[in-house]
């Protein structure tokens, strides 16, 4: 009798639960992201002929099923060999590409100068960086403000339209 009752009762508990859990069918595509897996703390050292070129750091990484992008919040990127730091509260990098697209407040601080913008898109592959929002790079030297950016691997910066720009003695 208390083996019946034992099963009875194991069995009412497993269909319990299932109910309980149910399927994920009906959930919202952004509650499962939040949901999926992610990494806290996440570091990606970028090397070439054993020398760092950059250094990605994120304090969260959510990883997007079957996508070969990641969700990143709190980005610092640090390109070595361009001496220069980029901060972003969020963007995504992809995988495959290792391309970076950011978004928020980005900063971008190099040796007597500091780029601000609100988004841009970094191609790893060519070194180069660009963005169609409003743009502001400071110095001791000069100001110069306007609309679209183009920056390349040697350091070329385009403002692309609206520029102002004020320089100081």
């Amino acid at each position: 009798m208390k083996k019946k009752a034992l099963l009875v009762l194991s069995l009412l508990s497993l269909v319990a639960l299932f109910l309980l859990l149910g399927n994920n069918k009906g959930l919202d595509k952004a509650l499962l992201l939040k949901g999926g897996s992610f990494i806290e703390g996440l570091k990606i050292i970028h090397k070439k002929n054993g020398i760092s070129m950059w250094t990605l750091n994120a304090s969260r990484a959510d990883i997007i099923e079957g996508s070969d992008r990641v969700k990143l919040n709190d980005i610092v990127l640090t390109v070595e060999n361009k001496d220069m730091t980029i901060y972003s509260p969020e963007g995504f990098y992809n995988t495959e590409s290792r391309d970076l697209i950011l978004n928020g407040k980005i900063k971008a601080v190099s040796k007597g100068y500091t780029i601000i913008t609100e988004s841009a898109e970094w191609n790893q592959s060519k070194g180069e960086i660009k963005t169609k929002e409003a743009v502001k790079i400071e110095s001791k030297k000069f100001n110069v403000e306007g609309t679209g950016m183009e920056a390349d691997s040697e350091q070329k910066v385009r403002i692309l339209k609206n520029v102002k720009a004020t320089f100081y003695r």
